[in-house]
Order: C-alpha cells, then structure tokens, then sequence
C-alpha cells in the first residue's frame, strides 16, 4: 500500500506536469490531457487522505463509497463540496480520456462528447478546491502551478493561479 507520502509526492509530480503541459505552446491544445491530469493529481490527493485511514482501494466504485459525505459511519468521507468536486472530476476525466458524457446517462449512445475549453476551466475549479482543502487539513506543501484557461477569471482561483 503506498503511503500518505507517497500519494502527496505523485500529486506534486502530477502537478508540475500540469503545468508545463499547460505552458507549452505545442501542446496547450491538448485539453484533455490537462483535464485527465487534473483528476489523477487529485486522486493520488485522496488516495493520500484514505492512507491516513490505512484504507487503499482497486476500484474508483469502492473509494466513491468511502468518501461519500452521506455515510455517516465512513471516517474518510469528505465534506459535500469536496466530494462533488471530486466526482465531477472523475466523469470529465472520463468524458476527455473515452468521449463520453455520463452526465446524460446516455454512455454508449449519440456523438462523441469532446472536451473544450470550458471542461478544462470546471477541471481546474475543482482541482483548485480539492488541493486547497487537502492543503489545509494536513498542512501540505503543494507546489504553485501557474495555468492559463479562457474561462477562469483572475482571481477566482484560490491555490492554483492563473498565468
């Protein structure tokens, strides 16, 4: 089982990643990469936080079930609005890695659902979230990432920062 430490050290490496590939002109265009790594930094967040419980999971299905803030007997759930930023996290990493858009529970049926600009702005408001509450709950040491985004606006960030 990788520890706490671990988790935090892979988050940061995921994060630094982020930002070069978000940086580069060459790449900028590649919002679906951002947006997947977006969500995996913050897995490794919460597969942190569940180290601190001595849980690790296999399945997103199983650790979807211990963060659940409507589990009152889960010592590793999260409070509301870091649970469903995280979940939402979860489905635009998997509309930008498959093309699917879950939210229409639609999955194997229409068009492809692309991912835009737009998806990589909510991608970065809920990893912005995430890393600012694990930062506070275990005093953390994220590295600053520095991201550009049409649909942030300055100051609406409060960990991540735009260019």
């Amino acid at each position: 089982m990788a520890t706490f430490d671990e988790h935090i050290k892979q988050a940061q490496h995921n994060l630094h990643f982020l930002s070069s590939i978000n940086d580069n002109t060459s790449v900028q265009n590649c919002i679906d990469w951002q947006v997947t790594v977006c969500f995996y930094t913050a897995l490794h967040l919460v597969n942190a936080h569940l180290a601190t419980f001595s849980l690790q999971y296999r399945s997103h299905t199983d650790a979807k079930h211990a963060l659940n803030p409507q589990r009152a007997a889960s010592p590793s759930k999260l409070p509301e609005d870091e649970y469903a930023a995280y979940i939402s996290l979860q489905m635009l990493s998997r509309r930008s890695r498959y093309l699917v858009n879950e939210k229409d529970g639609q999955i194997g049926a229409g068009q492809a659902a692309y991912t835009y600009d737009k998806h990589l702005a909510k991608a970065i408001r809920h990893l912005d979230r995430l890393a600012q509450y694990f930062q506070n709950r275990y005093k953390l040491s994220l590295p600053i990432v520095l991201m550009r985004c049409a649909g942030i606006k300055q100051g609406e960030l409060h960990y991540l920062m735009l260019r």
